[in-house]
């Protein structure tokens, strides 16, 4: 390493480090120095225009925030290159299941100026993701959790006053909501679950039943990160085994409870068509399911749980705040950073995203509206898993389901087999 390249890593270092001290005791616009930071993410603009454009100014004149939208299929592309050319965005807000990917382009916040303790009490648990060894790699910001929403007319006709809080109910609940037609084609489902084709969450569905049936996915072994997909964790069977079978079976025809197929529209069309009594999604897709079909009297409620688990869990996308290699002003950026996941920056854009904040302080405030109450709630509830490539893993996930639907693989073998393709995706 040149002399050069040494003054510069120290240089660098004390902006990082004083820039950080800003995290505990940021209070607005004190500083004089104005400068303009740029924000990528694929979170909407107009949610974001909105605030930084009214409210940013009247708690920080000296900083001028540029948000750029991104679609979240190239975004990570995108932000490569632009790096790679010297004009990426200084602040990056990323999920959890893209950081891996992004790691290495990402600047970490040291322990030594942001305590584990003041971060924890700060953010909700699934931000811990965002924690690693060397540093904190991004604040979190929004939570987007997997909800579940219901038809009240199907549930009504079939004489059921609630939606399903346990995932065992289902087997009963689909000899009501479930129908065939003379041929034997489904023409109402209960839920979409069993394929990979025509769902498009199966990947974040099936980690929902994994997490929830006591598997991490993926998890860290000293320093090192690994798959958890064949460990028992003390039971007779992985629990990775037993989400997957519990998936799967909903596409056999051979079941008493069958309920989806291949040959089905997409889920959630077939949810705001009214063809199908519920549908497993995101917060965030509240608008489209609103917008496909404004007259379906449709509800949300927290997603189904397991009775012997003893935890409340859901899965969830964590939006954090990072900062980025290319950034141009280090102390800017920070306060940018602090700005964007404080109270009065955090609570506006929540409620213009339609999505929970990631601050567990303005979680405990309680909601009077209906969805928006599911909504915080999940997000408390919510968890992930450290994803080593999002693109890769969903073609790990969908190979694991198709292999046991299809019939070309047993349970156990199929999980053995994307166990495998995960730890080869984290070695290279």
């Amino acid at each position: 390493m040149s002399k050069f390249q040494i003054i510069l890593m120290v240089v660098f270092g004390f902006f990082i480090i004083i820039a950080v001290l800003m995290f505990a005791f940021y209070q607005g616009g004190s500083s004089n120095q104005e400068a303009t930071v740029t924000i990528w993410g694929d979170l909407p603009a107009e949610a974001f225009s909105s605030i930084l454009g009214t409210v940013v100014p009247v708690i920080d004149k000296s900083l001028s925030l540029v948000y750029v939208e991104k679609s979240s299929e190239t975004i990570d592309k995108e932000f490569t290159e632009a790096l790679a050319s010297g004009q990426g965005p200084d602040l990056l807000i990323t999920s959890q299941d893209r950081l891996l990917k992004n790691k290495s382009k990402l600047m970490a916040i040291p322990y030594e100026s942001v305590s584990e303790r003041d971060f924890k009490e700060a953010f909700v648990e699934e931000g811990e993701l965002f924690m690693t060894p060397e540093g904190i790699y991004g604040l979190p910001l929004i939570v987007d959790p997997l909800v579940m929403y219901y038809n009240r007319d199907l549930l009504s006709s079939a004489g059921e006053a609630k939606p399903m809080a346990y995932w065992d109910e289902i087997y009963s609940l689909t000899s009501k909501l479930t129908k065939r037609d003379a041929a034997g084609n489904v023409v109402q489902s209960t839920v979409a679950l069993g394929e990979t084709r025509n769902i498009n969450n199966f990947k974040e569905i099936l980690s929902l039943l994994m997490l929830q049936a006591g598997t991490p996915i993926t998890g860290y072994s000293g320093a090192e990160l690994r798959p958890f997909l064949t460990e028992n964790f003390g039971l007779a069977v992985a629990p990775s085994e037993s989400a997957l079978d519990f998936y799967t079976q909903f596409s056999n025809p051979t079941k008493t409870y069958y309920s989806w197929n291949r040959s089905l529209s997409e889920a959630q069309t077939r949810f705001t068509s009214g063809d199908s009594a519920y549908y497993l999604g995101f917060a965030s897709e509240l608008t489209a399911l609103r917008n496909k079909n404004p007259n379906l009297n449709f509800g949300v409620a927290p997603v189904p749980q397991s009775r012997v688990s003893g935890r409340t869990i859901t899965y969830g996308k964590v939006h954090a705040v990072s900062i980025t290699r290319g950034v141009r002003n280090t102390g800017a950026a920070f306060r940018a950073a602090l700005l964007l996941v404080s109270r009065e920056v955090a609570e506006p854009l929540s409620y213009e995203l339609i999505l929970p904040t990631a601050r567990r302080d303005l979680l405990s405030v309680k909601q009077n509206d209906a969805v928006i109450s599911v909504f915080f709630e999940a997000a408390l509830q919510a968890r992930g898993w450290l994803d080593p490539e999002n693109v890769a893993t969903r073609n790990i996930f969908r190979d694991m389901i198709d292999g046991v639907t299809s019939g070309r693989a047993r349970t156990q073998e199929a999980v053995n087999v994307a166990s495998r393709a995960l730890e080869t995706l984290m070695k290279n």
